[in-house]
């Protein structure tokens, strides 16, 4: 286990797994926005999307329809005060910034970003197989980390230089 120090988060992120489901945020999944809070399937290259860091152009946007794969449907409310604000589904491997007694708990610290995988708990946090799932992965020029229905997500695809 290594942790992340330069974002203020520890992260439980080891070797790639190729076996291993990619991050990714279920459609409709509202995102923060310089137009405003839009579902995740409306954002097109060249938005610009709020991150921890200020505003940051979205460079590109990969859908792909998951098919009999595990997701985690997280219900509202259930990491905090309206975090998530509605009950929403990410992939297991999609990491999200906890600030709580879930971080001191999981790793020691005060924040982390951990795999959704790890937040399960059968009642509030659910592990799913959805027959078809659109999950979506947002990708800019450097690492960042998203508000998206009021929790905060990190987004680790980066563009390739040209």
């Amino acid at each position: 286990m290594s942790k992340r120090t330069g974002g203020k988060a520890a992260t439980n992120r080891g070797a790639q797994n190729h076996d291993i489901t990619p991050a990714g945020i279920a459609a409709g999944t509202i995102v923060l926005t310089l137009h405003g809070a839009l579902p995740v399937e409306y954002l097109t290259p060249g938005d610009r999307v709020v991150t921890r860091d200020g505003t940051r152009v979205l460079r590109g946007l990969h859908v792909r329809v998951a098919r009999d794969e595990p997701a985690i449907r997280i219900a509202a409310s259930a990491l905090g005060h309206d975090r998530p604000e509605a009950e929403m589904v990410v992939s297991p491997e999609q990491e999200i910034l906890i600030r709580d007694w879930r971080a001191k708990a999981l790793y020691g610290v005060e924040t982390a970003m951990v795999p959704a995988r790890r937040l399960v708990d059968g009642q509030y946090v659910r592990r799913e197989t959805p027959e078809e799932l659109r999950l979506f992965t947002l990708e800019f020029d450097s690492p960042a980390v998203i508000y998206a229905g009021d929790l905060q997500l990190a987004c680790d695809r980066v563009a390739a230089e040209v």
